[in-house]
């Protein structure tokens, strides 16, 4: 997710403030439009870390195979790296050798738990010390 923050923020909105400043010429209303975007933009990168957090927590409050899969899928993933490195060779046991699409599955496994497990903590955070109420449109 910072990843995809750090290029919608420097790559994106730099084109965008671009556009802006050639299409506006007053420096208020240049100014004026930029923050609002950037509130608008804001807004919408909490929303969607609500949404993750939204769906790790109902995932949490299911029944025990929907709240211990990811953790299951990596240990297994682990007993297979493990058995495949070290257990054949040292036991002369039959070993398959891992395809290195195994090991980009590998990755993105690890790298969504991670994302997802920080997305949580950030949420909490945010949830504590922001009034995500104010972003919300009034009806």
């Amino acid at each position: 997710m910072n990843k995809i923050w750090k290029w919608l923020t420097s790559n994106v909105l730099g084109e965008i403030f671009e556009g802006v400043d050639s299409l506006i010429t007053s420096k208020e209303e240049r100014m004026v439009l930029k923050n609002k975007l950037q509130e608008i933009i804001n807004a919408k990168a909490l929303e969607s870390e609500r949404i993750a957090t939204d769906i790790i927590q109902t995932e949490a409050k299911g029944n025990w195979l929907q709240r211990s899969w990811r953790p299951i899928l990596m240990l297994s993933f682990g007993f297979v790296v493990v058995y495949s490195k070290f257990i054949a060779p040292a036991f002369h046991l039959p070993n398959a050798e891992l395809e290195p699409d195994f090991w980009g599955l590998l990755k993105l496994g690890i790298g969504g738990y991670v994302l997802g497990r920080s997305g949580e903590k950030i949420m909490d955070k945010i949830n504590k010390n922001i009034d995500i109420n104010k972003f919300k449109k009034q009806k």
